[in-house]
């Protein structure tokens, strides 16, 4: 986990995909993480860059045992730049779960807002992103594998560019983490920005692991494109330190859609 981590920081300080479509090289605006071990649980955000912040060497230092990583490094398309709008964002669920959420990409903010009845004057400072994972953990009323991609699916037509997304759900028995790789079959089509939204894998004996393409420029380990379209869901099981990756495809019909 420790290569990825470090790959992440470079990638931040250095992008090329990013700086191809003429948004600049670096992701600037702050970044977090969750770590999830059978023992403890440890939850940072800042508004500082990740490639200047000591806590990013201390979180390499702490990659020990069989865990669970969530980790964001900001490029802010919408919201201010601070710790509330810094990822991964924490939402304690009427559902019985904790969701701990991240996402790259834009997403039609009125659209979202609609969906969840609140005042577009309150959260002219909030980022879409947010809303995304506010929407998610209210409307996610099971978390089993076909609802988790179910609900990720039916947000395809808020998308403005990309729905990629990761995410721990926590109940007190049980542990699951997802992630979503989607971006507009239009923009798909568009070789820059195919090559810098495309999510990529990395699948070992003791790691599974869902990343942003540019990691591939910072990194020796073999790594597989993920499918536009596609859904994770991973379970983990702490007692018996395994873990299991399922796939799925993201197509459902929008008029589907509940709340929105």
């Amino acid at each position: 986990m420790r290569p990825l981590v470090e790959a992440l920081i470079k990638a931040s300080q250095n992008d090329p995909y990013k700086a191809a479509r003429g948004r600049g090289n670096q992701h600037k605006d702050g970044w977090g993480y969750v770590l999830v071990t059978k023992e403890h649980l440890e939850y940072y955000r800042s508004p500082k860059p990740i490639f200047e912040d000591e806590m990013a060497t201390k979180l390499m230092e702490k990659l020990k045992g069989f865990s669970v990583l969530l980790l964001h490094s900001r490029a802010a398309s919408q919201g201010g730049v601070n710790v509330f709008n810094t990822q991964p964002f924490s939402y304690c669920s009427p559902h019985g779960y904790q969701l701990y959420f991240i996402h790259n990409g834009d997403l039609i903010k009125d659209l979202l807002l609609e969906g969840l009845k609140l005042p577009k004057e309150r959260f002219e400072e909030v980022s879409d992103s947010y809303l995304a994972g506010m929407y998610t953990s209210l409307f996610l009323t099971e978390i089993d594998d076909k609802e988790i991609v179910r609900r990720f699916a039916l947000l395809k037509p808020v998308v403005r560019t990309s729905l990629n997304t990761g995410g721990i759900i926590m109940t007190p028995k049980k542990i699951k983490v997802f992630a979503t790789a989607y971006t507009k079959e239009d923009l798909w089509e568009d070789e820059n920005h195919r090559r810098y939204t495309q999510l990529l894998t990395f699948y070992g004996a003791d790691l599974f692991a869902v990343m942003s393409s540019t990691l591939e420029l910072y990194t020796f380990l073999p790594l597989d494109k993920v499918d536009n379209g596609t859904g994770f869901v991973i379970s983990v099981d702490f007692d018996k330190e395994n873990f299991t990756p399922r796939s799925y495809s993201l197509d459902t019909e929008p008029e589907e859609l509940p709340g929105l």
